[in-house]
Formats: structure tokens, sequence, C-alpha cells
């Protein structure tokens, strides 16, 4: 059944995105020091900041090798599929929907159902993501969601169908969460016979360390710095109050896995009036913006065990940047 009438798009927001959940997550963060990182993609403004960011910088996006590691994994995801079986395509954290894009068009057949998810704490993503798919299958049953993953544990259970096999995809998401903060959640998302179709963005080469200082100036550049800064300006913060710095930062629970940090140093002290909350930022402050996890395959495969999430595939580009993983949960 379509979810669109007359011009007007039906989305689900879980209680994770009411507004009065949202403003309070808004000020805690400002209060800690710490920002969540779903603020950097809260407005329209700041979704295509980061799209453009994307598609300059993600390998995904500008390396063919990499870009026909999700080919062979989708290709390989439909062969395993029966040809008869109806499907739900659950996106979580669809971003702009390229990927599910690309995974619906390989297990589109005429004699199977398929309904789309594109979930992300994005309102302005999950449409674009959404619309994207409508566009080029217009038979395809499209339902929007609106929610913040790691407070919507509940989520699944409104959209499970005992009849249809589901396909969660986690494309680009494992880096930009604490392991132990996401894995949990996604586990449990995960029910028998599942299959969950992931990627993680990798150290190249066979010294870690050194892969991530390779792959820095991804993270390390204007185009990012100019998306992370959003976030501040628009609490009325002056970008010349501060500088955006980024540096390695290992794991305390996780010693093997090290992440990318932002961070903006106070250079000046600040106060920052929210609503009727005073914010004071001192001179020598660090503000953690922004973090993202480099993984490699093997690293990935220890913790996601720990979750009880198998990876039965994988493919990484030539260029070790980015891997692509077919898993289920034991």
């Amino acid at each position: 059944m379509s979810t669109i009438s007359n011009g007007f798009e039906k989305v689900y927001v879980h209680p994770s995105q009411f507004p009065n959940k949202i403003y309070q997550d808004y000020l805690d963060c400002f209060s800690v020091g710490k920002i969540n990182h779903k603020f950097h993609y809260d407005t329209v403004k700041q979704s295509q900041k980061w799209l453009k960011i994307h598609e300059y910088y993600s390998p995904a996006r500008t390396n063919d090798d990499c870009v026909n590691a999700y080919a062979v994994c989708f290709q390989k995801t439909a062969e395993f599929l029966d040809i008869n079986t109806n499907i739900q395509v659950i996106g979580l954290g669809c971003g702009g929907g390229a990927k599910d894009h690309l995974l619906v068009s390989y297990l589109l057949n005429t004699e199977r159902e398929i309904i789309y998810y594109p979930i992300d704490v994005s309102l302005s993503l999950a449409l674009i993501s959404g619309q994207k798919i409508r566009e080029s299958y217009p038979q395809i049953s499209i339902q929007p969601i609106v929610c913040d993953l790691p407070c919507a544990d509940d989520l699944i259970l409104h959209i499970h169908d005992q009849r249809q096999r589901k396909i969660i995809t986690f494309f680009g998401m494992i880096p930009n969460f604490y392991p132990d903060e996401i894995l949990p959640i996604l586990s449990n998302f995960l029910q028998p016979g599942d299959i969950l179709l992931m990627s993680a963005n990798l150290a190249p080469g066979d010294d870690y360390l050194t892969g991530i200082n390779k792959i820095l100036p991804q993270y390390d550049n204007e185009l990012t710095k100019d998306w992370l800064m959003t976030v501040l300006v628009d609490a009325g913060i002056n970008p010349d109050h501060g500088t955006i710095k980024f540096s390695l930062k290992d794991d305390p629970n996780h010693q093997e896995l090290t992440r990318i940090n932002a961070q903006f140093e106070v250079e000046t002290n600040i106060d920052l009036k929210l609503d009727d909350q005073i914010i004071h930022w001192k001179n020598g402050d660090q503000i953690q913006l922004f973090f993202s996890y480099r993984y490699t395959t093997a690293k990935l495969q220890k913790i996601l065990k720990q979750y009880d999430i198998i990876i039965l595939n994988y493919w990484e580009g030539a260029n070790q940047e980015e891997g692509v993983y077919f898993c289920q949960k034991i």
C-alpha cells in the first residue's frame, strides 16, 4: 500500500525524536561538552553539508573498486534468498539512501513484494532516501521512520512481520557510536534468519595506526570542519572563539580500537544562553564534536562476535579503506 497521498508523506516519529526529548538532549550535550552526533544532521542545511562531504570523500562514492564491493555483496545477498521471498529492507541510519537504492535494484523481481523502511535521526535524510527509491521503483512501499537509534531499542517490534524476510542495513553507522553503546541494540534488532548488511570504515595497510593517519585528511578538511561547526554557530557561538582540531584516541573499553576525534578547542571564555540555562565554556576547554572509529575486518569480527553477530562473508575495496559485511546472528 502506498504511503503517499495527495503529495503528503506519512512519516512515523519514534518518541526518541519527540521535540521535548530532542531539546533535552540538546541542552545536555552542551552542558557536558560532548555534542551528540545526531545534532550534526538535524537541519536540512546540515544534511546537505554532510551529503556534500560524503560525495567528495567517501570511498563508496569516489572509488570504483569500493562501489564494486557493495555490488558484489548485494548480488550474493539476492542469490542467497529464495526468489519468492517477500522482503523488508530496514535501513538503519539510511543517510542519503544510495546504498539501499543499489541493494533494492538487486532484490527486485516480479515474484516478491518489498517494503522499504528508511530510518534515520534526520527527517530530511529519511525522506531523501525514501523518495530516491520511490522515483526508481514506484511499486515498492515506502515507510520513513525518524528515530534516535540508541534510544529506540523497541522500534523493531513495530515493523516485525513473520511472513517476510528482514534485511537490515547498517551502512556507515558503526564508526560513529561507542561499540558498547550501539552493538547491544543492533544485536537486539536481529532475529534468527535476519540478514545484516553493514559496512565499516577501515584502516588500510598492515599497520593499524599508520593506516588511520593515512586517511585522516578525509576528516581533517575544511568541508568537514564547516559541517561540524554548524551546530555551534546555530547555537550562537562565534567560530573565531575556538579552533576545530583532530586527534587519535584509544577506546578505554576496547584498547585494540582507535577513533578519530574532533574537538572544538575554546580560545576565549564563552557564556552561552540556551533557554533559561547558561553554559560556561572556559578558555582551554575541549568540546567533543565528533568521532569516528576505524576498524580492520579482524577487529570487527572479534567485537561483533561478543554480541553474537557473525560475519559470514565480506568484501573490501582494493584500497582497504572500507569493508562490506554479510552477517547473521547466532
